[in-house]
């Protein structure tokens, strides 16, 4: 029998042992470990971000519930700076270990099932850069605190072409319905298939509370994004500290932004402190 002779490239070659060296770093390796640092970074910023719209609720503060706003009250002192630095790059190698597995990953699921994780590493994958990005320009002092205006600029762009309304309340509604399936995997506390086995009992009631609350961020966020496709009005879009302003102008809005604020700042330190029980990003 007559031996196949291989034509592989070694630039092939390189790039199947790169790939394969990936994969075995996103699934228990120094990626992994890396990866938990940023989720772990992802979870100071949810608490900081509650504590500024805790603040906000009970007249304390004005400044903007966002990521930005988040890194700017760490950046107010030097070991808060030096924190941000470790957090950008915990947030870039989370990126990393979200697209290794966006790429690679999954591959013992059903192809359907397999597809959905990926899709999902990559929108995490998204974030995570995009936050290790607001943490640089923090540090470099670029960029407004902004609250929603770029987002606003991004809705009001989409407005402007044929269909933009039809695709921003597309986005709307796959928001909102975000925004429920996190109020369902709280309530249902189904979050725990990304960790192993052993999670303190009172690790995962802060998680029930931290999925519902920021469940209800996103959920609203995706409500303004209807209403601003509806009227055509971009104003009324915007991030999430738009969405916890609109919670804020509610009747007894004060008692419902507090309480989720108060949610948000359980998401964090359930992210916090479960990052080391993680096996899923």
């Amino acid at each position: 029998m007559t031996g196949q002779v291989s034509h592989e490239t070694d630039g092939e070659r390189l790039a199947r042992e790169a790939g394969r060296a990936a994969r075995a770093s996103a699934e228990y390796g120094w990626l992994r470990t890396l990866g938990r640092a940023g989720y772990a970074a992802k979870g100071v910023l949810w608490f900081l971000l509650g504590w500024i719209a805790l603040q906000l609720a009970v007249g304390s503060s004005r400044q903007s519930p966002n990521q930005r706003g988040a890194f700017e009250q760490l950046a107010a002192t030097g070991l808060g700076r030096a924190l941000i630095v470790v957090m950008a790059a915990g947030l870039a190698a989370y990126a990393l270990w979200q697209a290794v597995e966006a790429v690679w990953g999954f591959r013992t699921l059903e192809a359907p099932h397999r597809a959905a994780k990926r899709v999902a590493s990559a929108g995490r994958a998204v974030v995570g850069l995009a936050l290790a990005g607001v943490a640089l320009s923090v540090l470099a002092r670029t960029g407004s605190a902004g609250s929603g205006q770029t987002e606003r600029q991004l809705t009001a762009g989409v407005l402007a072409v044929p269909g933009g309304a039809v695709i921003v309340a597309v986005v709307g509604l796959v928001l909102l319905g975000l925004g429920g399936y996190w109020v369902y995997r709280g309530w249902t506390a189904a979050f725990r298939d990304k960790l192993r086995p052993g999670v303190d009992r009172r690790l995962v009631a802060a998680g029930r509370v931290g999925h519902v609350a920021r469940g209800v961020a996103i959920a609203v966020l995706g409500v303004l994004l209807v209403l601003a496709a509806a009227r055509r009005d971009p104003s009324r879009a915007g991030g999430i500290d738009s969405a916890l302003g609109a919670l804020l102008a509610l009747p007894l809005g004060a008692v419902l932004l507090g309480a989720v604020a108060v949610g948000l700042m359980c998401f964090g330190v359930f992210q916090l402190a479960s990052a080391r029980y993680l096996e899923e990003g």
